[in-house]
């Protein structure tokens, strides 16, 4: 439980020094890491219990666009500024690593292996980010208050 608390607290702080190299504006800095820790805290959960990191990258990655799409209804700033930097924790940038490395070195069938891998882990997330960008805005809680708002004056 510790280690996780711990993996949670390095995604955080992760997600923000990402948003202070991506330029992100400093109002920000904040929610973006509190939405990065959240998408690698539901990553974590997800496999303690199965042991599927594409489907836990899956999940991750729409919960990251739902955090960010409704941070940004909430905030009236672009959703690329929460995604980019929540999506941080998620990018399989060892698995890259991994793969160039055995490459590499001649061992082509641990590279192959690692990079079909790495590609399943991209595609869920691609795929997490199109299913949370095809949502209507009405299921969002900032646009429908900002719309009722807006249908009072």
């Amino acid at each position: 439980m510790t280690s996780m608390m711990f993996q949670v607290l390095a995604g955080f702080l992760g997600t923000i020094s990402f948003a202070i190299l991506f330029e992100a504006p400093k109002k920000y800095y904040l929610l973006c890491g509190i939405i990065g820790a959240l998408g690698w805290f539901i990553y974590l959960l997800i496999m303690q219990f199965w042991t599927a990191p594409i489907f836990a990258t899956f999940i991750a990655s729409l919960v990251l666009i739902v955090l960010s799409r409704e941070a940004s209804f909430a905030l009236r700033a672009p959703v690329t500024i929460f995604l980019i930097c929540g999506i941080f924790c998620l990018v399989p940038g060892m698995g890259v690593y991994n793969f160039t490395y055995n490459f590499f070195i001649g061992d082509s069938i641990e590279a192959a292996q690692i990079g079909v891998q790495v590609l399943k882990i991209a595609i869920a997330i691609s795929i997490g980010i199109t299913v949370g960008y095809e949502l209507s805005p009405k299921c969002f809680f900032s646009y429908r208050r900002r719309q009722k708002a807006l249908n009072k004056i």
